[in-house]
């Protein structure tokens, strides 16, 4: 049936070419009701196919791990590598020459922005190459060029908002290496120290809130910072804080030293302001889901000791919290507009008990209870 169809449309064709002009020649085709419907069927298939295609590209980019930084933290002696999405990735031992390679290859996984080297050593590790190694199927290298030829230990956290940190450490040996490596997986290895980022409210040409008698803010921030800061050593606690005098730092530099520090929490200490001078209390703010339960224990436990009415544990799209990569919160421990907590701001003593409570608060909840 189709061939004679066939033959019938180019004797008619023929016919027309010989006795018609281009116009009619175009005229007839989309006028021809068998034509127009194989050409309709025609471009639906295609359609068809093309939708799918672009869907099932978009699906397949939705899935991809997004590696969004690798940072080398010399302090630790561990290489970050920061994704979005949960990284799935088997590791291997690989020797050239006199050269000894420890690669993790990272699957269905992309690069954002450019490969790089970190040529500096540390720990057992000579320097750090990573790069998008192959993009059929997606896959990027992380290669630690070792002193020794051995397996450095590994470990993925969860850091919220679908955000991970898979941590390589530059010393040990482990037993086993499994070929995709679940969250918070074991080894046989002393966990690090648990490392708090201290961000010392405003400072320089920004002073913050000023109190009725003009107590300006940023100069309690940086006490009481200074003071937690010696507080949480003491405990054993590490620490890193982003300004030890009046300077002023950047929002975006507060978050970029924070999220290159390896830091387990991000604690923000500001005081509270308002046009208003009755208001008074204690506030703690977060962002990520994540960050909540230590943001309401925090507030409930600042507020008590400080004997300071509990304002309220508050979700706020803060810069500092918001772009951090670890838990974060941000205590405002007191109104400075308040002329009463102004004059409780001013004292030295105050300002220890301040420290003392939230080091005390970190303490309990991370280490005396278990939760790092």
């Amino acid at each position: 049936m189709y061939l004679i169809f066939k033959d019938k449309l180019k004797d008619r064709l023929r016919l027309r070419l010989r006795t018609y002009p281009f116009l009619d020649i175009f005229r007839y085709l989309v006028n021809n009701f068998y034509l127009r419907a194989v050409l309709l069927l025609f471009f639906s298939l295609n359609a068809v196919l093309l939708f799918t295609n672009i869907k099932n590209a978009r699906a397949d980019d939705r899935d991809l791990t997004k590696i969004t930084s690798v940072y080398v933290n010399y302090q630790n002696n561990t290489i970050n590598v920061y994704t979005i999405g949960k990284p799935f990735y088997k590791g291997y031992l690989f020797k050239k020459g006199q050269e000894n390679f420890f690669i993790i290859a990272f699957g269905h996984a992309v690069l954002y922005g450019n490969a790089g080297k970190r040529g500096i050593p540390f720990a057992d590790v000579d320097d750090v190459l990573f790069a998008q190694f192959d993009v059929n199927p997606y896959v990027v290298h992380i290669v630690a060029k070792e002193k020794l030829l051995e397996r450095l230990p590994v470990k993925t956290i969860f850091i919220g908002n679908n955000k991970y940190d898979t941590v390589v450490y530059g010393t040990g040996k482990i037993e086993t290496f499994n070929n995709v490596v679940p969250q918070l997986e074991k080894y046989n290895r002393q966990k690090p120290v648990f490392n708090v980022f201290i961000d010392a409210g405003h400072g320089g040409s920004d002073p913050g809130g000023v109190g009725p008698m003009g107590l300006p803010e940023a100069f309690v921030n940086l006490s009481v910072a200074l003071k937690l800061q010696q507080l949480l050593n003491a405990k054993g606690i590490k620490t890193e804080i982003d300004r030890t005098s009046n300077v002023n730092v950047s929002l975006q530099q507060r978050v970029n030293e924070a999220n290159h520090s390896g830091a387990n929490l991000f604690i923000g200490l500001y005081c509270n302001s308002a046009i208003v001078p009755y208001l008074y209390g204690t506030t703690t703010y977060y962002f990520h889901k994540d960050s909540y339960p230590f943001a309401k224990f925090l507030n409930q436990y600042v507020s008590n000791h400080l004997k300071l009415k509990n304002d309220g544990t508050v979700m706020d799209d803060l810069y500092v919290i918001r772009f951090t990569r670890m838990p974060a919160v941000l205590i405002e421990y007191a109104y400075i507009s308040n002329p009463l907590e102004e004059h409780l701001l001013a004292s030295a003593t105050f300002r220890q008990l301040i420290a003392d409570t939230i080091a005390n608060a970190i303490y309990k909840y991370y280490i005396a209870d278990k939760r790092y």
